[in-house]
């Protein structure tokens, strides 16, 4: 191989021609052994450098890859990302636990989860919640730590996450009434328990979220979006109760436990509006204890309160679902009848009057006494364009008149 350049030959011809003519062949071999050495140093360097490109496309290879796992991992964690702030708006637009049997199917498709399950606290959320709601299951707290506890196996306890078939009670967590079906108990599952904001050592719930694919959550997922939403969920319960709560202690009577006058003036006219609208007929009734001062003068204040709030429990039980019940205030009382005429709204009042005079004082105040209660009841008929007020003065006006024993008003002919 020719290492020399063209210059460089120039000048070893020139050299030769210093060089006796019997000393040329030495100095041949001399510059080919130096030609042999260069030329094995050539090809270690080359080799050197081509291990050393090997090397470097080898990192670039490697940092392409991890480039690509990169926007990969970006990618699915700003689609988690925004599933769940989906999830935490459909949270947050909660005003009522009445809201949750439209709450959980929303998140369900916005999770993209098969079932979701919500157990909630007996102690805290029963009385809030509704009659029959689907995915949800009340219980008591002692209950709910246990079943959390046994599931997870740590103290605190933390997230579950495995197959489902792996859990000790699957039926606990999932939505009531439905079935555990192969694909279902096949898949994996999440559950997490939902802590008091206040108390974090205190669970108030639990929820959790099932997949038919068994991969879905496995214990070496990360689930820092998904703890993050459970928090935000529990807060969000908790104040929507405490909202509620307090809603309820604006418009509950404290002694009686019955709605009170600012429970009638918020929801009554909006019945009386509509009643207008859709042309059905609306009674008031108006009901007055007769002679209930007798009983505070005589048995005292405490006896009083007592068959004040035996008189308000009957007359609850008396009303229909649909019904706007109050008590203005002293021992006087309202109902707002809905879809309802003069001989029915008759009806109503004969079975009131029936139903307090029905109560036994002595047992009632576990009093010694000869004294008893009953009622007056007047009613009224809604008139086109009538007011909330003017309905309940014609109402107390009929219930005077029956008090005194005349004819009443308004009484069905």
């Amino acid at each position: 191989m020719k290492l020399l350049h063209r210059d460089q030959e120039t000048r070893l011809i020139e050299i030769l021609r210093h060089v006796p003519q019997k000393h040329h062949a030495a100095v041949l071999r001399e510059i080919e052994t130096l030609r042999a050495e260069q030329a094995a140093g050539f090809a270690h360097d080359r080799r050197i450098i081509e291990d050393e490109a090997a090397l470097l496309r080898a990192k670039v290879a490697k940092l392409a890859e991890t480039r690509r796992r990169l926007l990969e991992h970006n990618r699915r964690d700003a689609a988690s990302f925004r599933k769940f702030r989906q999830a935490i708006r459909h949270s947050r637009a909660m005003h009522s636990l009445a809201h949750l049997p439209a709450l959980l199917p929303q998140l369900k498709e916005t999770l993209a989860v098969s079932e979701i399950g919500l157990a909630l606290c007996s102690e805290d959320f029963a009385e809030f919640l509704p009659d029959v709601i689907p995915f949800v299951r009340a219980v008591s707290a002692a209950t709910l730590e246990t079943e959390i506890c046994r599931l997870c196996q740590a103290t605190p306890p933390r997230p579950f996450l495995g197959l489902t078939r792996r859990m000790p009670r699957p039926d606990f967590f999932l939505p009531p009434d439905t079935p555990a079906t192969t694909a279902l108990m096949d898949g994996s599952c999440f559950v997490c328990g939902l802590k008091d904001k206040f108390r974090r050592d205190r669970l108030v719930g639990a929820v959790a979220f099932f997949d038919p694919a068994p991969g879905r959550y496995t214990p070496d997922k990360a689930t820092d979006f998904l703890e993050h939403f459970c928090d935000i969920l529990a807060a969000d319960l908790i104040n929507v109760r405490d909202h509620e709560k307090l809603d309820r202690e604006t418009v509950i009577d404290e002694l009686t436990t019955a709605p009170n006058r600012a429970y009638l003036t918020r929801h009554a006219p909006r019945m009386l509006e509509f009643s207008g609208r859709k042309g059905f007929p609306v009674c008031a009734l108006f009901i007055d204890l007769d002679k209930f001062k007798s009983i505070n003068d005589t048995l005292g204040h405490a006896a009083g309160d007592r068959v004040l709030t035996a008189v308000a429990m009957r007359l609850k039980e008396s009303m229909r679902r649909y019904d706007i019940f109050a008590r203005l205030g002293g021992d006087e009382f309202v109902a707002i009848l809905p879809d309802t005429d003069m001989v029915e709204a008759a009806d109503m009042a004969a079975r009131i009057a029936r139903a307090v005079s029905g109560l036994s004082v002595p047992r009632i105040t576990g009093l010694d006494t000869p004294l008893g209660v009953s009622a007056s009841v007047g009613l009224a008929r809604l008139e086109p364009g009538e007011s909330l007020d003017a309905l309940i003065r014609r109402a107390d006006a009929d219930m005077y008149a029956v008090k005194r024993g005349g004819p009443s008003p308004d009484s069905p002919a």
